[in-house]
């Protein structure tokens, strides 16, 4: 199977791109501090000066990534390369607003996201399907805010990110989710998807299949399900719980469910949590055709070897096996009632 480039805001991009939330560090949602990333600034910026030395062009990141660092560090390290990467953004950071989606508080979040990147135009601005506020009060506002900034070229695309976890499948909740397409009419979907986790939907349909009737770019988000599928927070047993730097929770019992569920991986193509990764992004582009998946990285090494690896084909009877090694994962997560947990 081998990869070709995608579209995305009038570009022809790369299909791995490259998610900016680690670099930024956790924000406490205080709105006044963050814990800055373990990744020192100058690796981060190595790190992404050497990814679009290797091709990278599509690079992800959000206000709220330790409250606009990951942006500030990734104008530093694009401001020579502007024209030739897409960034995608979006605005959660409230402050003292009534709402994130508020008409002038999303015009200064963007204001200041420009600053923040040093940059005259933004490619994508994704906004969430979950945060429009009571009964959907800041939709078309928020809709509308978007589009006027795209007529006025300070936006290329408008994207949607969509919904996921259990809910998201309920029919009140695909009727809405129809609603919020419509009042969008987004250029753009992204959605979190990976090996553990089931392919979200539109109102019943799957998403990749509905995307290709509209002919639209997905944006693959945590496609490594946080380090999980490439053995990061459990090489061997036994096992301890850990508190990864996003919040995320993962108990004894999940790490020993992926563990055992990602042996097969391990037989047949090795345990280098490199090659797992390999893996796990091929997973996810060969959804669909139009697929860009957005992996982060905790070393500047790391993302390197990402896309000195993306490149090598994974044959059709490999990714059957990939595919095949997932199901079974994501029944032994479901069976120990730990599936929601580990991928909502």
């Amino acid at each position: 199977m081998t990869l070709s480039h995608r579209s995305l805001a009038g570009m022809t991009v790369h299909p791995l791109g490259v998610g900016c939330r680690p670099i930024g560090g956790r924000a406490t949602g205080t709105g006044s501090s963050a814990q800055r990333s373990e990744l020192q600034d100058d690796d981060a910026r190595d790190g992404l000066k050497r990814a679009v030395k290797r091709g990278a062009s599509v690079f992800d990141t959000a206000d709220l990534y330790g409250l606009g660092h990951s942006q500030r560090l990734l104008g530093q390290a694009l401001a020579h390369d502007r024209e030739k990467v897409c960034i995608t953004t979006r605005v959660a950071h409230r402050g003292t607003a009534a709402h994130a989606y508020a008409p002038p508080h999303l015009r200064h979040q963007l204001e200041q996201t420009l600053e923040n990147l040093q940059t005259g135009y933004l490619d994508v601005v994704l906004l969430d399907a979950d945060s429009f506020g009571p009964g959907d009060c800041f939709l078309n506002d928020a809709a509308i805010t978007l589009h006027d900034l795209r007529t006025r070229r300070l936006i290329r695309s408008v994207g949607l990110s969509l919904p996921s976890g259990p809910g998201a499948s309920d029919p009140a909740a695909g009727a809405r989710l129809i609603r919020v397409l419509e009042a969008v009419k987004p250029d753009v979907l992204a959605a979190r998807y990976n090996g553990l986790s089931a392919e979200p939907s539109v109102a019943g349909e799957s998403l990749f299949a509905y995307a290709g009737r509209e002919q639209l770019p997905v944006l693959v988000c945590e496609p490594l399900a946080r380090g999980l599928l490439t053995g990061k927070y459990g090489a061997t047993p036994p096992f301890t719980p850990v508190c990864t730097s996003s919040g995320q929770h993962f108990s004894v019992e999940q790490l020993a469910a992926v563990y055992d569920g990602l042996e097969p991986l391990r037989q047949r193509f090795g345990d280098d949590p490199a090659v797992l990764a390999h893996l796990a992004l091929r997973f996810c582009l060969g959804q669909y055709d139009q697929a860009i998946v957005l992996a982060g990285f905790s070393t500047s090494d790391q993302l390197e070897t990402n896309y000195n690896l993306i490149d090598e084909p994974l044959s059709e009877g490999d990714f059957a096996f990939v595919d095949d090694a997932y199901r079974r994962l994501r029944m032994r997560l479901s069976a120990a009632g730990a599936v929601d947990a580990v991928v909502s």
